[in-house]
């Protein structure tokens, strides 16, 4: 059904109404042939005849109508669908735009200091919270909003990567609905390796990062780091951040306590939404990895240079 109304949506407008109208003379005139039928099978059959026809003919148009109202409330699904997505795709951008105007008001308002100065004109990882919590107010907007708690779906949104201290993996990020760090970085002080078992690490050990989605963490495999993780974990997407050159910067994770939110057939569409976020963390995390390596190769000291005026 879902195909035939693929094809039919892609057909151009008067196609369309053209069609719409072809259908309703087609019913009008079968209304008038059946009409006359009943009458003839009355006249040479008697009323078990009559009975006899209608039941078949009762059944018949039940069908018909039962297909045509299940093809219309599909049409009408998709079209909710569609409509959701774009308008969850604006607010990604709407919330990028609000952060980048954040960034234009702090050139301004903070004192330069030597403790500032990167922070202010290169890279932060205060900047990295705040596009991690763009990505969990996106999806609270767009997916998370229910008057019923029972319905509502709650989101967590974290950025995965390896740390500078002790090269194992670790959260620098994240935002939820609690507004607390996750769980599992508490666990993490008394065991780095905590997260060696995890989607990402298993995406810093392939060839070539990919997106990784699983929609039931139930009925697929997924390890827990603490007792019950899966109560709050029920489906999950993991998005590799990359540079321009495909190295792997880390991963943006996003997970909520709805089995089957995250489908692999829409895999395309959360692609293009977390781009959105990732082009723009990989900006700021690519700046770390080279200010961390430079101040390594300079064993601790470092000159910033300002340049001439431009123009």
């Amino acid at each position: 059904m879902t195909r035939t109304l693929r094809w039919f949506d892609a057909l151009p407008e008067g196609v369309r109404i053209f069609g719409g109208a072809l259908a309703t003379a087609v019913v009008f005139y079968f209304a008038a042939l059946l009409s006359t039928w009943i009458s003839s099978v009355f006249q040479f059959g008697g009323y078990w005849a009559l009975l006899a026809h209608a039941i078949v003919v009762i059944i018949f148009i039940t069908f018909v109508a039962v297909v045509s109202r299940s093809l219309a409330v599909i049409r009408n699904e998709r079209q909710r669908v569609t409509s959701e997505r774009r308008d969850a795709l604006m607010l990604a951008y709407s919330n990028m735009d609000r952060f980048e105007s954040g960034l234009l008001s702090q050139v301004r308002n903070t004192k330069i200091s030597a403790d500032t100065f990167v922070e202010r004109f290169v890279t932060s990882l205060t900047c990295v919270q705040k596009i991690v919590e763009a990505v969990y107010n996106t999806f609270e907007a767009a997916y998370g909003r229910s008057s019923d708690s029972d319905e509502r779906t709650d989101f967590e949104a974290t950025f995965m990567t390896k740390s500078y201290t002790d090269g194992e993996i670790t959260i620098p990020a994240s935002a939820n609905r609690e507004g607390r760090t996750p769980r599992s970085m508490v666990l993490r002080a008394k065991n780095s390796k905590i997260y060696e078992n995890t989607v990402t690490a298993t995406i810093y050990r392939a060839d070539r990062p990919t997106i990784h989605i699983t929609e039931d963490t139930e009925a697929e495999p997924y390890e827990e780091i603490y007792p019950r993780q899966k109560d709050r974990i029920k489906s999950s997407i993991v998005f590799p951040v990359l540079s321009d050159t495909n190295e792997l910067l880390g991963t943006l994770v996003v997970h909520c306590n709805k089995s089957g939110f995250f489908l692999r057939t829409d895999q395309s569409y959360w692609t293009d939404m977390l781009e959105v976020f990732a082009k723009r963390i990989a900006v700021l995390k690519l700046r770390m990895d080279e200010l961390v390596s430079y101040r390594q190769s300079m064993a601790g000291k470092i000159e910033i240079l300002i340049p001439e005026p431009w123009f």
